[in-house]
């Protein structure tokens, strides 16, 4: 595989002006805010939001994306299938995707039908250590209708089918080149996974060095037009205040900042802000599997307990408006109508009392021996989450409720199977939840979900998500997602915390930067430094 790739990188970088190693003038310098674990979409964990699908995105497209005023935009595809166009049955059990017949790989081979159904077949392969099948799973058959033409047969009508496959779903995945892959069984081993050395993205991946630096290059083949912006320079730095430092320096061109970072770059009149409502919905998720966690009465007391107002405009500045359910505030299914308990520190002290906890003369509450002590764990690579555990631990303190922190890195807390989230090690934790184009919160919400981290379940809850993406209607799946959300938020299984409007820094020399709800790499074909 080495002979066949390395010419592919040389030209690259011959064409691009530069070496592996050195920076270079037209090259668009960002960071990533921790190391991925894994290059290949294939693989992409839950936590690969901010990350993972991040660079994904560069080297690869998804049938459908968002623009950065929300709308559909065709991709891959030469159209989003709907009833009206005939490519989306009136059942919801037949869809029909259409690929662009201009696009290729990066190495000239082009973009099929036979690239879709390889993929797909890999998504469904219990070999594969794929996170998530959902949804992949409901596929009875898959057929190609000439090269350039798919499609897919459900065994019962998903609702989210359209823009979730290969697109935004909860897991996004994409078309990968069968070509390259065949060779490289098993894919859980894949060289591919640590040097995704073909894309059909607007950028060719060239070097990772692991917990440092990634570099990409302009594709050359790419269906658009080879990108302006020649080269891309990302850096792996965890600290956010680095992050800053490194903005301000002139070291970095844009930067994902926290809202109370925003008055420090004040004084820089080359940098100005995107401001960007975004699918990332931020909560404390309560571990019902440990008491007295399973006690309803005291997460509604935990809840009373939080200022979450006081929150969102001392630590966010406003900038992330308070939420009361999982839905971001931009997505049709969001019901404004639904609160959780409110922050009421009288109603909270009867309700610890009413479960039996009652406040000792040391200040903390007890009951039948037991001290109420929580173990709060907060993942260090959010400057918001952060000051949340602060703030949450200081709460909570004066009720009574003795909170221990343990800060540990995002991957500890979002690995699969070992991490903290998985394994249930917790009793509180910070877990910013990105949500998918479509409303289908099933997976956090559901009894025995993939990312339910909280042990939640309630069965009225559950019949009310398999009839919802049973549903072939937008008015009647707003109804149902409405009583969903009133059903958990008297249950509080999540306190909800803030809905993200994340604001990115960036130099006014950089053109064409405009993030969307769910990735701020989605157009990066369109960025260009200005001289």
């Amino acid at each position: 595989m080495r002979k066949s790739w390395r010419p592919i990188f040389a030209a690259a970088l011959l064409a691009a002006g530069c070496s592996m190693g050195a920076p270079h003038r037209l090259a668009v310098r960002f960071d990533l805010a921790a190391d991925p674990a894994n290059l290949n979409p294939l693989f992409l964990h839950q936590d690969a939001a901010s990350v993972e699908q991040q660079a994904a995105r560069l080297a690869f497209e998804p049938f459908i994306d968002f623009d950065q005023n929300g709308r559909e935009v065709p991709q891959l595809l030469l159209r989003v299938p709907t009833i009206a166009n005939g490519d989306l049955s009136r059942d919801g059990r037949t869809i029909v995707y259409r690929l662009r017949p201009q696009v290729r790989w990066s190495d000239g081979v082009p973009v099929t039908s036979d690239d879709v159904i390889f993929t797909l077949r890999a998504i469904l392969d219990p070999r594969n250590p794929v996170p998530s099948r959902e949804g992949y799973d409901l596929i009875d058959r898959a057929q190609a209708r000439g090269p350039h033409a798919v499609v897919f047969h459900l065994k019962r009508a998903w609702a989210p089918a359209v823009d979730t496959f290969f697109s935004y779903g909860y897991r996004p995945q994409f078309v990968l080149p069968a070509h390259i892959l065949r060779t490289q069984q098993p894919l859980g081993q894949a060289p591919f996974n640590a040097a995704p050395i073909v894309g059909d993205g607007p950028y060719t991946f060239v070097s990772w060095r692991r917990g440092e630096s990634l570099v990409y290059v302009a594709n050359p083949r790419y269906w658009r037009g080879a990108p302006r912006a020649q080269r891309l320079d990302i850096r792996i730095i965890p600290d956010p205040a680095t992050n800053l430092v490194l903005l301000q320096s002139r070291e970095l061109d844009w930067n994902l900042i926290a809202p109370a970072q925003q008055s420090t770059l004040r004084s820089h009149a080359d940098i100005t802000y995107r401001y960007v409502s975004t699918g990332v919905v931020a909560g404390l998720v309560l571990n019902l599997a440990h008491a007295p966690l399973d006690d309803v009465r005291v997460r509604r007391a935990l809840a009373m307990s939080l200022d979450r107002a006081g929150i969102s405009r001392k630590i966010t500045l406003g900038r992330y408006p308070v939420t009361d359910v999982i839905q971001p505030r931009f997505s049709w299914a969001f019901d404004p109508s639904v609160k959780e308990p409110a922050y009421d520190p009288a109603a909270a002290d009867r309700l610890f009392d009413a479960a039996g906890w009652r406040l000792g003369p040391d200040g903390v509450r007890h009951r039948q021996g037991k001290t109420l002590t929580l173990l709060y764990v907060q993942f260090k690579d959010t400057a918001t989450g952060v000051r949340v555990a602060t703030a949450a631990q200081a709460m909570l303190r004066k009720r009574g409720v003795d909170v221990q922190m343990k800060t540990i890195s995002g991957a500890q807390l979002f690995l699969p199977r070992t991490g903290v989230l998985a394994s249930g090690n917790f009793d509180l934790a910070y877990v910013p939840f990105t949500m998918g184009s479509d409303p289908d919160d099933s997976s956090i919400l559901g009894c025995g979900a993939t990312s339910n981290y909280m042990r939640y379940c309630n069965h009225a809850v559950d019949a009310l998500e398999t009839a919802a993406l049973a549903s072939p209607s937008r008015p009647a799946r707003k109804i149902l997602y409405g009583r969903i959300e009133r059903l958990v938020a008297g249950d509080v299984p999540i306190v909800y915390l803030f809905d993200a409007n994340y604001i990115y820094a960036y130099r006014r020399a950089l053109s064409g930067f405009y993030p969307n709800a769910f990735l701020p790499t989605w157009n990066a074909y369109s960025w260009h430094l200005e001289p």
